[in-house]
């Protein structure tokens, strides 16, 4: 299940329709900010064109990003809940390209 792979995963940026929320096992939390989404553009772009180091470097900046917007003290069970209330409220369309997103990440954590 997806929230599953979410919750074992280090943070980072992913694009639900028109809104940007930074997902893993510490955070459910919508993103505004401007540079940061901006990146999960550029990072689709440059996986898609399989430029390596653009990639690379797009990636690791999502990572960081979704990094400081932690907050202190994590609460798993609230990010839980969170994962769980948003997965829930996802359209089929929505779902599908959260799903492709995961594995994207999870393919480049591996290489990054």
């Amino acid at each position: 299940m997806i929230s599953e792979q979410l919750l074992k995963s280090p943070g980072f940026l992913y694009q639900i329709g028109n809104k940007y929320y930074y997902l893993g096992k510490w955070i459910c939390k919508e993103c505004t900010e401007t540079d940061a989404t901006d990146c999960v553009m550029m990072y689709h772009m440059c996986r898609s064109g399989k430029e390596e180091p653009d990639t690379a470097m797009y990636f690791n900046k999502l990572r960081a990003y979704s990094d400081f917007a932690l907050e202190v003290p994590c609460d798993p069970a609230g990010t839980k809940a969170d994962i769980t209330a948003l997965i829930g409220s996802l359209s089929d369309a929505e779902l599908a390209s959260l799903k492709t997103q995961v594995q994207d990440f999870e393919e480049d954590c591996g290489k990054y």
